[in-house]
């Protein structure tokens, strides 16, 4: 009995979830919103907001906004996290936010929403970082 080996590669799996959200949310707000859960990245690592934000529909997968707004109380967030799901919902919505939402965010969550902001207002001349 001899042995074949398949050398052709692996087929691939299927792409990260953040690169097949960010090739469906390609304008405005949603695309914003998008980007701001990638860069923010541990939020959108959870399965639990992976199930109720991502749809799966016929060409790809989007993310489900209402979904997430309708499911967002059942979530284990603490209050930072929370804080800045509803800034990413208000972007992506439409929707109005307090500004005090901004408090409990540590540095790195506040700049991706400055970023984000800068982002919606047009600008793409703002840095946002850390001063030396």
């Amino acid at each position: 009995m001899t042995a074949q080996h398949d050398d052709s590669p692996p087929a691939p799996g299927p792409a990260p979830v953040e690169d097949r959200l960010r090739a469906r949310a390609t304008e405005g707000r949603d695309r914003i919103a998008v980007t701001m859960l990638v860069q923010e990245h541990a939020l959108l690592a959870r399965p639990a907001v992976q199930r109720v934000l991502v749809a799966q529909t016929d060409d790809g997968v989007r993310a489900d906004w209402t979904h997430l707004s309708l499911r967002l109380a059942e979530l284990e967030l603490d209050d930072a996290e929370h804080a800045f799901l509803e800034v990413v919902l208000a972007i992506a919505l439409g929707r109005q936010v307090l500004l005090d939402r901004v408090l409990p965010l540590d540095d790195r969550r506040l700049a991706v929403v400055l970023r984000a902001l800068a982002a919606w207002a047009g600008s793409d001349t703002i840095a946002v970082g850390t001063r030396s």
